[in-house]
């Protein structure tokens, strides 16, 4: 009798514990890989932006698989940092206004001759004080150990969301996406407070890269 009181007792913990394991209790669920690299432009927060000194910041985020179900995230930050102003017309613009304020006009000469710029920025990577991190995936969620917060995968968009923040995945080092919206802040900046003003000719904006693979 105390034999087949025993032999009850394991086969209920045995379908207990079966039980566990179906419902998902105590593991991690699926796996899902999120390793590789993503990337986001996080732009100045200051009142009132200025690209003339500052601009956007590119920051990849690449994430390496460590189990199944653990991966570490690295950061790597980069930036288009202006590099010339091209005064094209100085010349021509100091003939027609003796009284020429040192430096960049912000407007026409007494003649009505508008400044004519050209522009140069270069795109290169920057320092940053950022630790390495821990992350684990649990049912197809990504969660960051330290804090808590979860990504997704969007395939449609083929990006890791969290809330309203998007990263979209970097492919062979490709910023290509990032690059141009940077470059379009730049351009729209610029329009805004130079071309649209009427104080610039602005003639171009130039783009050069000293990173390398990029």
């Amino acid at each position: 009798m105390k034999t087949k009181r025993q032999v009850t007792y394991m086969l209920m913990a045995l379908a207990m514990a079966l039980m566990l394991v179906l419902s998902g209790c105590g593991s991690l669920g699926s796996s899902q890989d999120f390793s590789g690299t993503w990337g986001y432009i996080e732009t100045p927060t200051m009142k009132d932006v200025n690209y003339e000194y500052s601009s956007d910041k590119i920051i990849l985020v690449t994430f390496e698989k460590k189990t199944d179900h653990t991966y570490t995230g690295n950061f790597r930050q980069y930036r288009y940092a202006p590099k010339k102003m091209n005064f094209l017309n100085m010349d021509e613009y100091e003939r027609g206004d003796r009284w020429m304020v040192f430096g960049i006009p912000n407007g026409p000469n007494r003649q009505g001759l508008l400044p004519k710029m050209e522009l140069e920025y270069t795109f290169k990577e920057i320092g940053h004080d950022f630790e390495p991190f821990n992350l684990t995936e649990r049912d197809g969620v990504l969660y960051i150990d330290e804090s808590g917060t979860e990504y997704t995968y969007d395939s449609q968009k083929d990006a890791l969301v969290s809330g309203k923040f998007v990263m979209q995945r970097i492919k062979d080092g490709d910023m290509t996406n990032l690059k141009n919206e940077a470059q379009q802040h730049i351009r729209d900046y610029f329009q805004k407070k130079y071309v649209d003003t009427k104080k610039w000719d602005l003639v171009d904006i130039k783009f050069t890269d000293e990173t390398s693979g990029q």
